[in-house]
């Protein structure tokens, strides 16, 4: 079994020697060899402190690339950025809406900050997780700020125009300030992104980093995108460092030059993909594949599955639990791995339900 060529990651070092890591939302492939290349260059040359604006011909990408307009500052990472809109938009106590499931850190957030969760839950159909948008408008009553996140995290949605729209409308409506966590943006499959800025650019940040598309969680670092009044609101949130010269070398050669790269991993983890559809049916438990991000999210028939699984399985999943309350029997497993390390796991995982 190929394994990665580092084992002093997160990813690898977290559970004991023997264990399948397919947790944490990192990738098992090497980055870009022209990221890789115009990190050597950087860290041969100039490493003192950059303009604290950062580098002008990234920012000018990043917004070309988002098909965006309006201010950009960067940050060391987005989850940064959800805790800088927390503070910079509400009060302790008062209301923070959300869809759940959702990746924890906005829930965390929230928490942390002392303010109430307004969680909105997607609805399971026939056809896949869709918005409870009749719940999100009661909710919208008690909160001024809506945490989206698109691609959606854990679920794999990609969202429609039409979702899209009624977002903003709702978000005009009730003078919702919306921020939505778009960082998976280019790890879409059947259905291209579309931003949600692009409905509501006057009541929008658009959260966005390359810490997932092109595998550089590493180097964290992340932009916010909106209208001038919101992300000057937002700095002042936020830490007062410089950006990272070699987060934004390694950001503006995945734009310039990461394509192929790009293209050639989202072939493999398409595959990998439905290669998880496909076991997820064969073994009976419950899936859609994801329209976007590297994130399979599953439900069983076990009410502490993640636990379960790592005992008897040897493979570590994410708690569906950190997701919101009530996700016990969910687990969130990643298949942004190589396809033997993906069967070697998904054959231990069957085992275990079988035994089971």
């Amino acid at each position: 079994m190929r394994l990665p060529p580092r084992r002093d990651s997160l990813k690898w070092s977290a559970y004991p020697e023997g264990v399948l890591p397919l947790w944490v939302a990192d990738m098992d492939f090497p980055v870009a060899e022209p990221i890789q290349k115009a990190l050597k260059e950087r860290a041969e040359g100039f490493l003192g402190y950059p303009p604290r604006e950062g580098d002008g011909e990234l920012r000018g990408l990043i917004l070309e690339r988002a098909g965006l307009e309006g201010e950009l500052v960067f940050m060391p990472g987005v989850v940064v950025g959800l805790y800088a809109a927390v503070a910079a938009f509400t009060a302790p106590g008062q209301g923070v809406l959300t869809q759940v499931p959702i990746y924890p850190p906005f829930l965390a957030a929230i928490r942390e900050q002392k303010r109430t969760l307004l969680a909105n839950p997607l609805r399971e159909t026939e056809a896949g997780w869709r918005l409870d948008l009749q719940g999100l408008e009661r909710l919208a009553y008690a909160s001024r700020l809506l945490l989206f996140c698109h691609p959606q995290n854990p679920t794999g949605r990609v969202f429609t125009e039409e979702e899209l729209e009624a977002i903003a409308h709702i978000a005009r409506k009730h003078d919702l300030i919306v921020v939505s966590d778009e960082l998976h943006a280019p790890l879409t499959y059947e259905r291209p992104h579309t931003p949600l800025a692009r409905f509501l650019p006057e009541r929008t940040l658009t959260l966005v980093g390359p810490g997932k598309a092109y595998n550089l969680a590493g180097l964290p670092m992340g932009a916010a995108i909106g209208p001038k009044p919101l992300v000057e609101a937002l700095k002042r949130h936020l830490p007062h460092t410089f950006p990272n010269v070699l987060a934004m070398a390694a950001w503006k050669a995945a734009l310039l030059e990461g394509g192929a790269w790009l293209a050639e991993t989202l072939r493999q983890l398409r595959a990998n993909r439905d290669r998880v559809a496909a076991w997820a049916k064969a073994v009976g438990l419950g899936h859609f594949p994801p329209e976007g991000t590297y994130l399979a999210w599953l439900k069983t028939p076990i009410p502490k599955a993640a636990a379960f699984f790592l005992e008897r399985a040897k493979v570590a999943l994410n708690s569906g639990e950190n997701f919101g309350e009530g996700y016990g029997a969910y687990v969130r497993l990643n298949f942004a791995t190589y396809p033997e390390v993906l069967e070697e796991a998904l054959g231990r995982l069957q085992q275990a339900l079988d035994q089971g």
